[in-house]
């Protein structure tokens, strides 16, 4: 197996494993009053204080969900239902855990979806609750400017809440929530090596949003139920390891990126969408086949790639950036050069075969 779809998951690593089975030892309630629950509520100050570090916030500001789709759901309907203004400003490429949860605010909020964030002042001219927007697209791998964006939100509209996913982004490129004047942002573990089901919000002191879960009050009131506490740990050992080398893994990816570029980048019919991209992400378009039949052919030759989000897979949405016939590459810091090789050897093989035999009509 050559696995290129670390933008839909990625392999725990041996710090997240470890951590996670550390936990599991114990496992404590963090919410009871014994050793033991003591034990594990300083598991999670611990992981909050560590991912909070990595983009400048506070512990307290730090705030855990089941993934960054919850995240993101609790960031929307909060930021939208608690502040003033029935404006909301985001664009059509979001990831579906944004798009689909303003769908259901339609009616009683107006959504404004930019093209282009060139359009963002005028758009602010009428009161505005939210602005929602991703880092690094999950499909195209497109770096949005935050730092631009929020500065620009809070010069034109001071009360306007700013929110950003950054499950693609969060610990593959510097983030400081204060220089981008950033109120809300999601992150996931499952992305930079952690476990799927855990992932954190981020919401700046003094940003108020309500619930969605009632119960127990745990996370200060903002998301009852008990904590994920291995989950939890394993984020923040997996978020502590992939920091300290993020250098490193960049360097990499860049190096696997560059290689598979130069590899089928002369190959008819192949559009490499690569101009102000995440290097983690490589969106091709391969001319006259869809993206489906190529992935599921790549499949059974064991190489695993993707046609855009995983979340979505199977479902045609309007929104999406991509076409029917856009393939996702995604990169991950244990890939080889030589796995590189031979998964673009591989499509330029199935690519040949395919235009032979199954064309888009």
């Amino acid at each position: 197996m050559i696995y290129l779809d670390h933008a839909a998951t990625t392999k725990p690593t041996k710090p997240a494993i470890d951590a996670f089975l550390r936990c599991a030892e114990n496992f404590a309630n963090p919410s009871s009053l014994h050793l033991g629950g003591i034990e594990a509520e300083k598991e999670i100050a611990a992981a909050r204080k560590v991912l909070a570090g990595i983009v400048g916030a506070k512990p307290s500001e730090i705030f855990f969900t089941s993934g960054g789709t919850e995240a993101n759901n609790l960031a929307v309907f909060g930021g939208a239902k608690k502040h003033k203004g029935r404006r909301i400003i985001t664009t059509r490429g979001e990831h579906p855990s944004i798009l689909e949860p303003l769908a259901k605010l339609r009616g009683d909020f107006e959504i404004v979806y930019l093209d282009s964030f060139d359009e963002l002042q005028k758009a602010l001219a009428e009161p505005t609750c939210l602005v929602a927007t991703h880092h690094v697209n999950n499909e195209s791998g497109g770096i949005v400017d935050i730092s631009a964006i929020g500065n620009l939100i809070k010069m034109a509209s001071p009360a306007t809440l700013f929110h950003v996913d950054a499950a693609q982004s969060f610990c593959k490129m510097p983030i400081d929530v204060n220089a981008a004047k950033i109120d809300m942002m999601s992150i996931s573990a499952h992305k930079i090596g952690g476990f799927k089901g855990c992932g954190a919000l981020f919401v700046r002191n003094g940003v108020s949003i309500p619930p969605m879960i009632f119960g127990g009050g745990q996370e200060n009131g903002l998301r009852s139920g008990t904590e994920n506490v291995a989950g939890i740990a394993a984020f923040a050992a997996a978020a502590k390891d992939f920091w300290q080398n993020q250098r490193k893994h960049l360097d990499h990816v860049l190096e696997l990126n560059n290689k598979f570029c130069q590899i089928v980048e002369t190959t008819d019919g192949i559009n490499i969408n690569n101009t102000n991209t995440s290097p983690y992400i490589l969106d091709l378009d391969i001319a006259n086949i869809r993206s489906e039949v190529l992935v599921n052919a790549l499949s059974a030759k064991g190489v695993y790639v993707s046609s855009g989000a995983a979340c979505s897979a199977g479902k045609k949405l309007k929104n999406s950036p991509h076409t029917e016939t856009a393939l996702r590459i995604s990169f991950g810091a244990d890939n080889t050069l030589e796995e590189i090789d031979k998964a673009a050897e591989i499509l330029l093989e199935t690519i040949e075969v395919l235009r032979k035999s199954v064309r888009i009509k």
